[in-house]
């Protein structure tokens, strides 16, 4: 399997890297290679690993087609587009649910995630403050400054380190050998959220530092004078990858905090959505198409989005398909704790509440399953190795 997690890997880190191109192009090529390695696997003569948190999901992949089906969506063709990428989303959990199973595989899939993000955390701090708004200094983004990365959106960019930071505080406890590489990964993860400004970001990767740490702690599988100086250690080294990387930008964001117009407006009108179409919605992609009927206030700004991932799924999709994403959500969080290294997919949640990463960038979204099914792989696996005690690498570490 350990050529499938290179694969899902390398068409992973290109839906990242490819995310600010503003053609079809990078997401269909994405999509095709996704297809592609689902087809592969398929075709050879080994069982595919499931999981039951599938299921909510294939059953919400397949609610846009339903929706056509039955002729209940405002535009046909954005649904169509909608079920596309939604199967795409399926395909990505199921790989990495299958393909990740086996821990070679997938301790070789979170060293890579975790030492590419870091990279990517990097040049992106970098880029914000000497690239004048161009992606990787390069191509021009249609923006002046604080673009991170492939990232135009601040609160894109903090909900991608959301998912990865826990992996490599993960490796940064569990890996002995590779210790400090992957503290120092994930400071500068941390510091790279800090100085992009993002609010709810920025609470989100403090918390599962916390949180993190505080499950280790209480787990009690290492020595707690080990675990003590190593959040120490960290916590001296995020202090100064934060020093560097600059605070500023979120200090003047967090003094101006308060209610905004456009967010209240598009909260208000998507709740007017649910009470008109509650058990079908308008169809899955067309909360943009629909917003300017129910709008309240009209200031010129075009609203792409509601900024709440979750009551856009229930005005696109109906209450029966915010139950499904519920259900998967409910069902992939027991793995997620578990595994420590999952803990991502639960902070990604939380900020759809606020934001939208779930959607405009699907390559975002992508992520976002395959880290969901990473941990759903390791499922069975724990309850083999939690009486097991770490090895001298770390590479078998419980939960892994």
């Amino acid at each position: 399997m350990r050529r499938f997690a290179e694969a899902l890997a390398a068409l992973l880190f290109f839906g990242i890297l490819t995310l600010w191109v503003p053609e079809l192009w990078a997401w269909s090529a994405f999509q095709a290679g996704i297809f592609l390695l689902a087809a592969i696997r398929l075709l050879q003569n080994t069982p595919v690993r499931l999981r039951a948190a599938s299921l909510p999901l294939a059953a919400a992949a397949m609610w846009p087609l339903l929706q056509l089906a039955s002729g209940q969506t405002v535009a046909s063709g954005e649904t169509w587009v909608a079920s596309l990428t939604w199967g795409t989303f399926l395909f990505v959990c199921l790989l990495a649910c299958d393909t990740l199973a086996e821990p070679e595989a997938r301790i070789w899939f979170l060293r890579t995630v975790s030492l590419g993000g870091s990279l990517l955390a990097g040049i992106s701090i970098a880029q914000k403050y000497s690239a004048g708004g161009k992606i990787f200094w390069l191509f021009p983004s249609g923006y002046t400054g604080d673009v991170l990365g492939p990232f135009v959106n601040r609160n894109q960019y903090a909900a991608w380190i959301e998912l990865i930071l826990p992996v490599a505080l993960y490796l940064a406890v569990t890996e002995q050998r590779s210790r400090a590489l992957y503290g120092i990964g994930a400071a500068i993860m941390l510091s790279s959220v800090i100085a992009s400004g993002s609010r709810m970001g920025s609470a989100l990767v403090c918390a599962e530092v916390i949180g993190i740490i505080a499950i280790f702690f209480w787990r009690n599988e290492l020595p707690r004078k080990t675990l003590l100086i190593l959040a120490v250690q960290f916590s001296v080294i995020a202090m100064i990858a934060i020093a560097v990387a600059g605070s500023q930008l979120l200090r003047t964001r967090l003094e101006v905090l308060g209610p905004e117009l456009l967010r209240q407006d598009a909260l208000q009108a998507s709740i007017k959505m649910i009470s008109d179409r509650p058990w079908m919605g308008s169809g899955v992609g067309t909360w943009s198409i629909m917003y300017p009927r129910y709008a309240a206030v009209d200031t010129g700004v075009f609203m792409n989005q509601a900024h709440n991932d979750w009551i856009q799924w229930a005005a696109e999709g109906g209450l029966p398909f915010v139950l499904l994403l519920a259900l998967f959500a409910a069902y992939i969080s027991k793995p997620a704790f578990r595994s420590i290294y999952g803990l991502g997919v639960v902070a990604f949640l939380l900020h759809a509440f606020l934001d939208y990463p779930m959607q405009q960038r699907p390559a975002l979204g992508a992520c976002f399953f395959a880290i969901a099914g990473t941990a759903a792989a390791a499922k069975n696996v724990q309850s083999r190795m939690s009486a097991s005690a770490p090895s001298a690498t770390g590479a078998e570490y419980p939960g892994l």
